[in-house]
């Protein structure tokens, strides 16, 4: 999966989340994740294959907490963020 359809997917979940009326801390989150995705200069996936969740931390722009759910959208193409009030799948 290319890095723009990463970003895009998690752009998209923002704005889900946004319309929602979700925190807007964590909207902002994603977003910045989005562009931290669509700026790097390698492919997310060989970042994840290399390092795993780790490496997607190593990011700049991505946290912990979306970490996990980032790599195994990057590798499967499933979009499992953690459980709580905005969880949703992406399709």
């Amino acid at each position: 999966m290319t890095n723009r359809a990463i970003a895009d997917r998690l752009r998209s979940y923002a704005n889900e989340l946004a319309d929602r009326g979700d925190n807007l801390y964590r909207i902002r989150a994603i977003r910045r994740a989005a562009f931290a995705v669509r700026s790097l200069p390698e492919p997310l996936e060989s970042v994840v294959a290399q390092g795993g969740p780790a490496g997607v931390v190593a990011v700049a722009g991505i946290g912990s907490h979306l970490a996990e759910a980032v790599a195994t959208f990057a590798l499967t193409g499933e979009w499992k963020p953690r459980k709580g009030k905005a969880t949703s799948a992406l399709s």
